[in-house]
């Protein structure tokens, strides 16, 4: 829920302030009929269908909605039809609160409803498009008294129905910014559509980037606050309560990798300092227990890592070491850090905790987002805690195979050196790689199998294969996961890892420190890239754009609000002072030696001609009166005949007050009436000029 309504408080922030400093939405235009722009609604439902993953009922509804601009056909509907298919979307309401209530009980139900909104809701929207009328008396409605006799008053609902489908996006939203960026746009369609013509384009769109900028600060400012708060408040419990941290919290499975090695998603990128390349594997945990399919880091001992404001010390600092700067994105507001070898410290890292184990698998806690950090690291140096017991077990019902592959290659009199050249060449050449995994038999492992009979498998069946056989013959080993780095974009110049790219290795204890081993056929890469899809370049850019978007948010963040705002400022002050200039330029200002003169609106208009024409005729008009006023004054006291005045005056008062002012052609017929009006009376008024004097003296 505080998700929900911390998007939902952004967007009408940014509405808000866009409608406190925009006089251009004035009460006559928002009491005139208005229509949201074409294909605008349509747009809005595929963005809510595109985040809530309904696409079912999305790109169907949006066919139906903008299809009637090609369909003439049109049903009379009244009142009584609306309410009835409001009574349909009461039922549809009790349909979807049962399933959601069957499906899910969680708090999470709360979302989904508002996701459903959108589907409940579109029985009365298609009513409306394909009626007669474009509007719906909302005592159709069932939440409004039925009254036959009185209409309440009228409605169009595409603009609630807009404001339905945005609401129901944000419901789905994850912080993503692509949906602030696209539901900032979708609005400013919105309000572009009721643009007062008073005001250029310009004007327009730096008064909504000024909103729209004030509307992120002032929700980050929020978020920030709440952050501050609830650590305070946990920091206070702390005293009274400390959870035990589960050891085998951080644990994988064989087939776990396989799962997500498919997905083409962009997860890491990588940007190596000037001349240096990026390390061939970045890890992200270490393991050393094997049972039943299962690697788990027993005895687990997470301990703070020291800090200097964003930079944490991992290790003492080697004689030399290379950079490389990772982005990624932390979920959950917690994640293991992904480090090359070697890794000593950690710089420009935000977040409010780091942790490490003796493993060297290192836990940051934080907020959730986009986390850019830039690594020192030796890959010569080793950080991990040495060999222990617990590196050299073999689990008792993978004995029999290891024991077969090792008398088979005859390792147990090789040195180390021998031994794992051995390994290396025995699954190069007997060995497939494939992520179809093979069925094993009852009476024997996932591993022995894979040793033993099939032969084929993944990144995790290679490593664990590796480790233990290496166990055998008494090479201390460990299994680490982590991806590979090989892909350098073109697009972004640097760097990048995908989901596909998740790989797992093993380590080995020689010569005095830990190393890589890596067994799997190197043919697995090509295997990789060869089931990518041709959309790749597509996706690949939208998630560059992301990326940059939501690395100008993490600089936004890092920014204290005082400058950010100052930042504001310029921009408020350019689009105030250009607004200025345009209310001069309509407004007719002049410049006479270096200074403004201000010349009303309405100030050319022939009206004062005629005035002048009265008052020299002895009808002059009081400085308190005002025309319509004087007007009246005239008919009741004088028989002189002032036709066409009444349009002449009405036509004036638009042209000098209304914010829309007046066409062309009416600007031109203002002046004909008046010349006609002038010309027809000024020898009538020269002949009476003495006796209307004395009438109006009288009075």
């Amino acid at each position: 829920m505080e998700r929900l309504l911390s998007d939902v408080s952004y967007l009408l922030l940014a509405t808000r302030y866009l409608r406190a400093i925009y006089p251009g939405i004035s009460t006559h235009q928002r009491t005139t009929k208005m229509k949201l722009p074409p294909y605008l609604l349509g747009a809005t439902i595929l963005f809510w269908g595109w985040y809530t993953g309904l696409w079912l009922a999305a790109i169907p509804l949006a066919i139906i909605y903008e299809g009637s601009r090609y369909i003439n056909c049109r049903w009379e509907l009244v009142t009584a039809d609306f309410r009835n298919t409001s009574h349909v979307c009461t039922a549809l309401l009790v349909v979807v609160l049962i399933y959601l209530l069957w499906s899910d009980r969680s708090l999470r139900l709360v979302f989904s409803f508002f996701q459903w909104l959108p589907i409940i809701c579109a029985p009365l929207l298609v009513a409306q498009t394909y009626s007669t009328s474009d509007r719906v008396d909302l005592h159709a409605l069932v939440f409004f008294k039925e009254d036959s006799g009185k209409q309440l008053f009228s409605l169009d609902l595409t603009y609630p129905y807009f404001a339905i489908c945005i609401l129901a996006a944000s419901a789905a939203n994850v912080r993503d910014p692509f949906f602030y960026l696209g539901a900032v746009i979708l609005i400013g369609c919105v309000l572009k559509s009721i643009r007062s013509k008073r005001f250029s384009y310009w004007v327009f769109f730096g008064l909504l980037l000024l909103a729209t900028t004030l509307g992120a600060v002032t929700h980050i400012g929020m978020h920030q606050l709440q952050i501050a708060v609830a650590q305070k408040t946990a920091r206070y419990f702390y005293r009274f309560y400390r959870p035990q941290r589960d050891p085998s919290q951080v644990s994988t499975a064989i087939g776990d990798l396989g799962s997500v090695k498919l997905s083409n998603q962009i997860v890491l990128r990588l940007q190596p300092a000037p001349g240096e390349t990026a390390p061939p594997l970045i890890r992200q945990a270490t393991y050393n227990k094997y049972a039943s399919g299962f690697w788990v880091a027993s005895g687990t001992e997470f301990t703070s890592v020291k800090a200097k404001e964003n930079t944490w010390f991992l290790a003492a600092k080697p004689p030399t070491n290379k950079a490389i700067t990772i982005a990624e994105s932390l979920e959950d507001e917690q994640g293991l850090l992904k480090l090359p070898d070697g890794s000593f410290q950690v710089e420009r890292l935000a977040v409010e905790q780091v942790e490490q184990n003796q493993y060297g698998t290192v836990q940051i806690t934080g907020e959730s987002g986009l986390l850019s950090y830039e690594i020192l690291y030796d890959p010569d140096l080793s950080t991990a805690s040495p060999p222990t017991e617990e590196d050299l077990k073999i689990q008792a019902i993978e004995r029999p195979a290891i024991a077969q592959v090792v008398a088979e290659l005859g390792l147990a009199d090789m040195p180390p050196k021998a031994v794992l050249r051995t390994v290396r060449q025995f699954f190069d050449s007997e060995f497939n790689y494939s992520l179809e995994l093979a069925l094993q038999r009852r009476n024997k492992t996932p591993l022995s199998a894979f040793l033993l009979r099939h032969r084929s498998g993944h990144c995790e069946y290679f490593a664990t294969a590796t480790a233990l056989v290496l166990r055998e013959v008494g090479i201390p080993t460990r299994y680490a996961v982590g991806y590979s780095v090989y892909e350098r974009s073109k697009l972004e110049r640097q760097y990048i890892v995908r989901g596909r790219h998740a790989h797992a290795w093993t380590l080995v204890y020689l010569d005095g420190k830990w190393q890589n081993f890596d067994t799997t056929p190197s043919a697995w890469i090509a295997i990789e890239d060869d089931i990518v899809s041709g959309w790749q370049y597509f996706t690949d850019f939208g998630s560059f754009v992301w990326f940059q978007f939501s690395r100008g948010l993490l600089i936004m963040k890092n920014i204290d609000l005082k400058y950010l705002l100052v930042l504001a400022l310029p921009l408020g002050w350019i689009v105030i002072k250009r607004l200025g200039d345009r209310k001069d330029r309509k407004r007719g200002r002049v410049r006479v030696h270096g200074q403004h003169q201000p010349i009303a609106i309405g100030a050319d208009s022939e009206l004062y001609s005629i005035e002048q024409k009265l008052t020299e005729m002895g009808y002059g008009r009081d400085r308190a009166e005002t025309w319509y006023d004087w007007l009246n004054r005239l008919e009741n006291t004088t028989d002189f005949q002032l036709e066409d005045l009444h349009l002449i005056i009405e036509i004036h008062y638009r042209y000098c007050f209304d914010p829309l002012g007046i066409t062309t052609t009416e600007r031109e017929r203002l002046r004909s009436i008046c010349l006609t009006w002038l010309s027809r009376h000024s020898s009538a008024g020269d002949r009476d000029c003495s006796s209307n004097i004395v009438i109006l003296n009288k009075n």
